[in-house]
């Protein structure tokens, strides 16, 4: 599950105000030195032992109830609901801090009914209907410090990226928003958003704690979803890497397998996200590396893809799922090669590690080791997005590109990791559009 980040608890203690919150829920205040005093809520009070101290943030009932505590915990008491879902009702301002709602309430001892508006359409279809969700992940992605942090962390921090892809963090609130099970359309939606594999039978979110990437078909319409799971203190046996119930579906970024003779196949959709980043287009990913499917074959068939660059993490399972991947492909009349990444290394760890990303993917790209039988062709294999650099890169100053060249092919070097942003990251605003149409492989600019 992940954890609500400490500055977003602390913020919303601060900025709501105590008094409020409790004057909102029909309590009269009477001044009590630097305090507020009333009768309490939660029990029969005929003498005032509700005590609110504003410049502390804090509420406190000396009578039966003995407790008190924070915005948080008064709006726990006051309506019923868990922690997690207290913080997500003041986040949205639905916990009774409308000041022109004075009505005295009754204390509730469970919360039945959702306070929460709801961001699903029930009368859709089931494909619709999973569209919505991934934009409510995608929407929740852009506010969540944690998630973006994650992804600032793996470099990948392109604002079209997130738009044209449509990725998305799923942290337990999209429950929140749904109706109570107890309920007709509650218990409706639930059981079929648990048939799309959103929501478990344990009424979990599939994804909780993920990052996710959404797979679109030529329809755009979401066929396959992953899911990253972004704390990396687990309980033993959980898995890090997720996705829908069922067969994998679906090519990811079919786009550029339609717009280019050559692709670029990664083993995972982060590492594929990785050299998009950087420049390198026309690239698309397997589901790990027994999830090259049908699908993916016929893609590459249809839309004639000549040439394939298989950038699988190198290490033993990689090397041999590449090989018998290739020898597939090339069987199929495709030319394949093999991107070499360092020993023990994936495409991300790499691009992170050697920096700049877009000069030494290049480089590992240039110097992809042909997989096929017999001599390679006519012509080393060198991707479009690569060609334009040739001779840029041969006339650059050589000291600083042999070095990573040679970092890229033998792993010889200390690679220290690029540090890490030491200031919280502040939730982005992303302003740039998706792409209206298929974007063909360009070259990553070098400076």
């Amino acid at each position: 599950m992940a954890r609500i980040p400490e500055q977003d608890i602390e913020r919303l203690k601060q900025e709501v105000s105590i008094k409020s919150l409790v004057e909102n829920r029909g309590v009269g205040l009477k001044k009590h030195g630097a305090d507020w005093i009333g009768l309490c809520p939660f029990h029969p009070d005929k003498e005032p032992s509700l005590v609110v101290s504003p410049q502390k943030g804090l509420w406190h009932c000396l009578g039966a109830c003995r407790t008190g505590g924070s915005v948080i915990d008064w709006v726990m008491k006051a309506e019923g609901v868990s922690f997690r879902h207290a913080v997500e009702l003041l986040r949205e301002g639905h916990a009774s801090t409308n000041a022109s709602d004075t009505s005295p309430k009754p204390p509730v001892t469970k919360c039945t009914t959702n306070k929460i508006p709801i961001p699903f359409d029930k009368e859709v279809q089931d494909k619709e209907l999973l569209l919505q969700v991934i934009d409510f992940y995608h929407e929740t992605l852009k506010q969540s410090p944690e998630a973006l942090a994650y992804l600032e962390k793996r470099g990948l921090t392109n604002p079209e990226m997130l738009e044209r892809f449509k990725l998305g963090f799923a942290n337990r609130t999209l429950g929140y928003r749904l109706p109570f099970k107890n309920r007709q359309t509650g218990a409706e939606l639930r059981g079929r958003l648990q048939k799309l594999g959103i929501m478990r039978e344990s009424g979990h979110e599939h994804f909780n704690g993920s990052v996710v990437i959404p797979v679109f078909d030529e329809l755009g319409r979401v066929v396959e979803a992953y899911g990253r799971k972004i704390n990396q203190q687990l309980r033993k046996g959980t898995p890090y890497h997720l996705y829908l119930p069922g067969p994998h579906r679906g090519v990811w970024n079919l786009e550029a397998v339609k717009a280019s003779e050559e692709i670029i196949l990664c083993e995972s959709l982060i590492d594929a996200l990785t050299f998009w980043c950087a420049g390198f287009r026309n690239v698309t990913a397997s589901y790990g590396i027994e999830g090259f499917t049908k699908e993916h074959l016929k893609a590459f068939d249809d839309h004639r893809i000549k040439k394939v660059l298989i950038a699988y993490d190198r290490d033993q399972a990689g090397d041999q799922a590449a090989q018998e991947l290739a020898d597939k492909l090339i069987a199929k009349g495709f030319e394949c090669c093999r991107i070499q990444f360092p020993k023990g290394m994936d495409a991300n760890e790499y691009a992170c590690k050697v920096q700049p990303a877009s000069k030494s993917l290049e480089v590992v790209i240039r110097k992809a080791v042909w997989l096929g039988k017999g001599k390679e062709p006519a012509g080393r294999f060198l991707p479009q997005a690569c060609v334009d650099l040739e001779q840029s890169l041969t006339m650059a100053a050589k000291g600083k590109n042999e070095d990573i060249e040679q970092q890229a092919l033998d792993g010889s070097c200390d690679l220290q990791p690029v540090a890490s942003p030491q200031e919280p990251i502040e939730p982005l605003e992303v302003t740039a559009e998706a792409s209206p149409k298929p974007m063909p492989p360009i070259k990553a600019d070098v400076q």
